[in-house]
């Protein structure tokens, strides 16, 4: 009996001491797994490595191949985003707007071409409805039809906010793996400006057409007129002096045509210092007989001293030449033009004390030009007055050559000008000390 009471304490005893070391690794096996949890979620791969090395072989292979998985996730998570960067940076970079939405036509993306285009900030529209955020009826329904039946397009397309814009439109559906359309993309050409030069570039060669074709008709039918009388001396005399003046008229006509291609091909001598009180006071000498001729007064005191400018002589004297003729010929009898020189002064006023730019004014008491006209008349052929102009032998070529030949030499032209009362032309050149 006593045998049998010592056998059941000795196992009893045996159990609570199993059931006592099972709690006691049970807590250290949680307590390793817990330090491991906290290891790997530290990125420890050292300390997490040394506690799987304390576990069974099992679950130390586990932890292992998670660690490897995490890392080779991280790798391609980070070449993935990497590889988004570079094709942000790729689109950010280019000159055309390139705009993406998502499936329910929400921005998510706008490179810096597409804010400069619509005006906007990204932190205002990112993530906002396209149309209200970009109002724009021809981009919307584009995206839309990529969005609804996955088709891309391509097609002109105006912007009428925040300013008038004329655009080519490319718009393309973007599918996820599945193959689900999940959102779309559109890159935007301006080509306002583009537009704008082709329409110069037909205008210039309508009017240039119609300029030559006028002097040639009359050229034309002054000559046939003296062919069929070769011997009529009066009528020689009557028609002779009109053909010389058309085909000087023509001769004038090509030179400035020449003269303009040079200037906006930005074709110059090499620049060297020139005196600007020269140029003046040479075309002054060459305009003398006109102004005597006409009656008109012109005033110009040279300044004591001013620092050259680095130019063109032959250019700057064609600059002021052009000025002063088209002063001569806009201004009545008994009127007057007058010219300075003088250093560009500085905020307060005052003369600097090297000069980094000089301005040349040319001034008349002349008709004016009407206010609505003063943006256009550097534009080639435009003539406020077109029958005063060709009256006088002007070719409408003048001040586009003038305004060319300034912004080859890094200068800037201004015009004011007042009807009835005048008009002045500032240039602002810089010097060769500045």
């Amino acid at each position: 009996m006593n045998f049998d009471l010592n056998l059941w304490f000795w196992l009893l005893l045996a159990a609570v001491i199993a059931y006592v070391f099972a709690l006691v690794g049970a807590r250290l096996a949680a307590r390793r797994r817990h330090d491991l949890l906290a290891a790997f979620a530290s990125y420890n791969e050292t300390v997490t490595m040394h506690l799987a090395g304390m576990v069974d072989n099992e679950e130390e292979r586990l932890w292992r191949r998670l660690w490897t998985a995490r890392a080779t996730v991280e790798e391609t998570e980070k070449a993935e985003s990497q590889t988004r960067r570079d094709l942000e940076d790729v689109l950010a970079s280019l000159q055309d707007a390139v705009l993406v939405v998502d499936g329910e036509a929400r921005l998510r993306f706008l490179n810096a071409s597409a804010l400069k285009l619509f005006e906007v900030g990204i932190q205002d529209v990112l993530g906002a409805n396209l149309i209200e955020a970009l109002p724009s009826f021809g981009l919307d329904s584009a995206m839309r039809l990529a969005l609804r039946d996955g088709q891309t397009s391509a097609q002109g397309v105006h912007l009428y906010s925040p300013r008038i814009r004329e655009v080519f439109l490319r718009v393309a559906p973007v599918f996820s793996a599945s193959g689900q359309t999940s959102g779309a993309v559109a890159i935007i050409q301006d080509l306002t400006e583009l537009r704008r030069l082709e329409r110069v570039r037909r205008d210039f060669v309508a009017n240039a057409s119609h300029e030559l074709r006028t002097p040639i008709a009359n050229i034309r039918a002054t000559a046939e007129t003296l062919l069929h009388a070769p011997e009529d001396a009066d009528l020689i005399a009557r028609f002779l002096p009109p053909l010389i003046s058309e085909a000087e008229r023509l001769s004038r006509l090509v030179s400035d045509l020449l003269d303009l291609a040079r200037a906006e091909e930005g074709e110059h001598k090499p620049f060297a210092q020139v005196d600007l009180r020269s140029v003046v006071t040479n075309v002054l000498a060459s305009l003398d007989e006109k102004s005597h001729r006409r009656g008109i007064t012109i005033t110009w005191e040279p300044p004591g001293a001013t620092p050259p400018v680095l130019g063109d002589a032959a250019g700057l004297e064609q600059v002021v030449f052009n000025l002063v003729d088209n002063a001569l010929s806009y201004t009545p009898g008994g009127g007057h033009v007058t010219l300075s020189l003088t250093p560009l002064l500085t905020a307060d006023g005052s003369p600097p004390e090297v000069p980094a730019n000089t301005v040349l004014e040319v001034s008349d008491t002349g008709i004016g030009i009407p206010e609505v006209d003063l943006p256009r008349v550097f534009e080639r052929f435009y003539r406020v007055d077109k029958a005063r102009s060709r009256s006088e032998g002007g070719t409408g070529l003048g001040l586009a050559i003038v305004k060319h030949i300034v912004e080859t030499h890094g200068g800037h032209l201004e015009v004011r000008s007042k009807v009835g009362q005048g008009t002045t032309f500032s240039i602002e050149l810089p010097t060769a000390c500045g």
